[in-house]
């Protein structure tokens, strides 16, 4: 019988450029963009790598803002005729009618994310005026051309706590699938960090929204994020960084996730597969090894830590525990 190959997920920057310039953004370079020969190759690269190490290839294409890329639908025909799944992580303020109905028409396409960053007051003061209406209208409009719809919120001191808002609006307009997680910072500024209290707060939240059963309700609440399952919920999620999670930048940078900045190379100098195979963080990443801290907790095997971008952000070492752990043992 044949083995059923394991699931990789690429998260491919195809542009750095965006028609906003929002508060948060991890990027400092808004320009880099790559030729279309030269985006061929990386996807063929990809392609290659998946075959080889025995990965059913799926891309996540996003930004900067992924609908400003002139080359976007042709690497995503691509994707079709080779048999890469793939969703679009977009700001949601550049889909109309035809965009909509075009991304449709991809047979491999499987969701369409668009990040809400609060109730629309918090949004716009994020993103700038006006972009919440036309986020929450990019989601229904790709919806009603039956692409699975979700909305992703990052939390943060200044909005966790509209969390059940933004839940509310986002299961009012019937996207499909919810799921939030914490502020990641890049460089020094800690100061919008959620609290380990903050973050309880948010994990009771999620899961009383995840355990609601209503036939009113479309959304699927996820938990799928780093210790979720704190409060009682049943999905134990393990950092994929490096193991089945890539990260290629706009310029060919290599990462083992956006947010766990260590580039490996650059898959325009040397090959995905030879950047993997001699890179020493992958090896490492991949073996997941058990933070000491967290050695004698029951639920280790199944958690391997919590978030390893976290804890990189903060202490400058991936391999220790979660910051925000709460867990008594």
């Amino acid at each position: 019988m044949q083995k059923t190959k394991i699931k990789h997920i690429m998260q491919w920057h195809i542009t750095h450029r965006c028609n906003l310039r929002c508060s948060h953004c991890y990027q400092n370079d808004y320009g880099s963009e790559l030729n279309y020969d030269d985006l061929k190759c990386l996807l063929f690269q990809y392609i290659n790598f998946c075959d080889k190490n025995y990965f059913r290839g799926h891309i996540n294409f996003t930004g900067g803002e992924p609908l400003l890329s002139e080359y976007l639908y042709d690497i995503m025909e691509m994707c079709d005729e080779y048999n890469i799944t793939f969703g679009l992580l977009t700001n949601g303020t550049l889909i109309d009618e035809r965009t909509a109905k075009r991304l449709s028409q991809f047979r491999g396409i499987s969701f369409v994310q668009v990040s809400i960053d609060g109730t629309e007051h918090t949004h716009d003061s994020v993103r700038g005026k006006g972009n919440f209406k036309k986020a929450i209208e990019g989601l229904k409009l790709v919806g009603s051309y039956g692409v699975q719809t979700m909305a992703a919120f990052t939390c943060h001191k200044r909005n966790y706590s509209e969390l059940e808002d933004v839940i509310h609006i986002v299961r009012k307009n019937k996207i499909d699938r919810f799921w939030a997680d914490r502020l990641i910072p890049m460089g020094n500024n800690c100061e919008d960090l959620l609290s380990t209290e903050e973050y309880r707060k948010v994990i009771c939240i999620l899961t009383q929204e995840h355990n609601k059963k209503s036939l009113f309700s479309h959304t699927d609440v996820h938990l799928n994020r780093s210790l979720q399952f704190l409060e009682g919920g049943n999905c134990y999620y393990q950092c994929a960084a490096g193991k089945t999670l890539l990260t290629l930048l706009a310029d060919g940078t290599l990462l083992p996730c956006r947010r766990l900045f260590i580039p490996i190379g650059n898959c325009l100098v040397n090959d995905m597969n030879e950047l993997c195979e001699k890179s020493e963080i992958i090896h490492e990443l991949k073996e997941q090894k058990i933070p000491e801290d967290c050695m004698l907790c029951p639920q280790a095997v199944l958690c391997r830590g919590g978030a390893k971008c976290l804890t990189y952000a903060v202490t400058g070492d991936y391999r220790g525990k979660d910051i925000n752990c709460y867990y008594k043992y």
